[in-house]
């Protein structure tokens, strides 16, 4: 019997990882079979199942897979960037171009938007969320330090709380992406995002604003203030 290499084994994997990331762009998580991916794949369920134990696995491995090689396209393009404002831009875009894909694969707009449907009730889909949240907010808190050492963004900025919380605006524009359906047009959602982004570059020289803490006031949209128990 042949020798099997490191070599082999690592293609037979990303072809598996490859075909099972387009049967969960096109069939969904729920709707998605191992079945599917063995047809995708051209492979058999045995080679299949002799590198994933079954459908959370590869989700998971899938979008690892798309992660890890984000970032290494990332690092590259944000390396022609000679300002904070340009690196800030060339990251907001590169989600796009990540989001969107091109004509002949899909990006990873549909897939997240069917991770986050199931996440509550699989933990794959969750773990997987978590895990990529994190890496866009290591990005994120990478390019902000470096625009604070380079006086470019205001060193009051609570780095990780606007990393954290820029990350999640880019992730609800995928959210209006879907509303819009049709009528979308990724020009206007960058905008939307650049928009926020010239904000912060604008705060360089101004002191930290004062914000007024507003606690907590429950309100019950079926039982609104007012209205008659029984009524």
């Amino acid at each position: 019997m042949p020798r099997v290499t490191a070599a082999h084994e690592h293609e037979v994997r990303e072809r598996i990882v490859t075909a099972a990331l387009r049967v969960f762009s096109e069939r969904g998580f729920h709707g998605a079979t191992v079945a599917d991916v063995v047809r995708e794949s051209g492979l058999s369920v045995g080679a299949i199942y002799t590198y994933f134990r079954g459908k959370d696995e590869l989700l998971l491995a899938a979008c690892d897979a798309t992660s890890g090689l984000g970032l290494g396209e990332l690092a590259r393009r944000l390396a022609a960037g000679r300002t904070t404002a340009e690196r800030l831009a060339i990251a907001v875009a590169f989600y796009f171009d990540v989001a969107d894909g091109k004509a002949e694969a899909a990006g990873t707009a549909d897939v997240l938007l069917q991770a986050w449907a199931v996440a509550e009730a699989e933990p794959a889909a969750r773990e997987m969320l978590v895990r990529r949240r994190e890496q866009l907010v290591t990005v994120g808190q990478m390019l902000i330090q470096e625009g604070i050492a380079h006086g470019e963004l205001p060193e009051w900025i609570d780095v990780e709380a606007v990393a954290r919380a820029y990350t999640t605006l880019l992730d609800g524009l995928l959210l209006a992406r879907a509303e819009l359906g049709a009528t979308y047009r990724r020009a206007d959602l960058e905008r939307q995002a650049r928009e926020v982004l010239a904000l912060m570059l604008a705060a360089a020289a101004a002191p930290r604003p004062e914000l007024p803490e507003v606690g907590p006031q429950p309100f019950n949209l079926l039982a609104p203030r007012g209205s008659l128990p029984g009524s």
